[in-house]
């Protein structure tokens, strides 16, 4: 089975997405390790699908693996056949469901799925596409059976372009047991995470998220990139209107901050004091959290989160 036309994946608004900038990283350690690697690309979807077209996996020559591209259904059969197509070096077309020579391989939804297999990969390609998106700007590859290589142009026949863009980045200001529990959550959920705590103990607590920082001035922020989140989890105007002032005048997709409507006017009333122009005061959402009045740490952090998630540009 060949791939009759080109495909182009954009990358959607997946929270963690484990066929992304994971697949890039697994695939260049091997290399770099002198070992084969493979991408397995899911470039046609016949029928329903728990991932859309563009999930990847990456597969080492040992057989071991990350990603997903059917939420377990056939990612072990894939991967045998990669192992295989790095023996021969050379990629493949790999067909499973519906109209599939692998009888055995059933897919619950009763679709049909084709899968590309590219390999040798190129540890340069690999390198320069995750050194952008670690420099915060998006990249792009072209995969085809025998490899990959950096997007130029329209994509020829049999190609999937493959988008990516920065990991999300959340940044988090605030104090307590939200903040713990929203930046651990949000770390496991494969989010970039600065905490901003104006005290020790809440950044001691939430050791062990990505990236942890202690701001010694106010305004100290993070870079707020169209990839980044912004969130307020304290109600202490000393600390809440200069870093709300600051958020609010970059290119972060979501700025919000935690308390009640009444809080919030507030809010918005001490910023526009501070000289926040309307326009910018409309982008600041509050109160936050898809589950209306939780009170719950635990909760509340899990009604901001999925909020975030549902607004991270596609």
């Amino acid at each position: 089975m060949a791939l009759q036309n080109h495909h182009s994946f954009k990358a959607g608004a997946a929270l963690h997405d484990p066929s992304g900038a994971d697949v890039l990283e697994f695939a260049l350690a091997e290399r770099r390790e002198g070992r084969e690697a493979a991408v397995a690309s899911l470039a046609r979807v016949d029928g329903a699908s728990p991932r859309r077209i563009g999930a990847q996996m990456a597969v080492a020559e040992d057989g071991r693996f990350v990603g997903s591209i059917s939420s377990g259904c056939v990612e072990r059969a894939i991967a045998a056949e990669a192992v295989a197509a790095m023996g021969a070096q050379h990629g493949r077309s790999l067909r499973y469901g519906a109209g599939s020579p692998f009888r055995d391989i059933i897919l619950p939804c009763g679709s049909g799925i084709d899968i590309l297999v590219s390999t040798p990969l190129d540890a340069d390609v690999l390198g320069a596409a995750l050194d952008a998106l670690n420099a915060r700007r998006p990249a792009a590859l072209d995969f085809v059976a025998d490899g990959c290589a950096a997007a130029h142009g329209e994509p020829a026949s049999g190609t999937l372009r493959r988008a990516y863009v920065p990991r999300t980045r959340l940044v988090i200001a605030g104090v307590g047991a939200e903040t713990v529990v929203l930046s651990r959550m949000a770390e496991i959920a494969g989010m970039e995470v600065h905490v901003m705590p104006p005290e020790d103990e809440t950044l001691e607590r939430a050791a062990g998220v990505r990236t942890a920082l202690r701001s010694t001035a106010q305004t100290d922020l993070p870079t707020l990139d169209p990839w980044s989140a912004f969130v307020l989890l304290f109600h202490d105007r000393d600390w809440e209107t200069p870093l709300a002032a600051e958020a609010l005048k970059t290119d972060a997709f979501f700025t919000g901050a935690v308390g009640g409507a009444r809080t919030h006017a507030m809010r918005r009333e001490a910023l526009k004091l501070a000289g926040v122009p309307e326009g910018r005061l409309d982008r600041l959402r509050g109160p936050i959290g898809l589950v209306p009045s939780t009170r719950d740490p635990s909760a509340l952090a899990v009604s901001i989160l999925a909020e975030i998630v549902a607004e991270q540009p596609a």
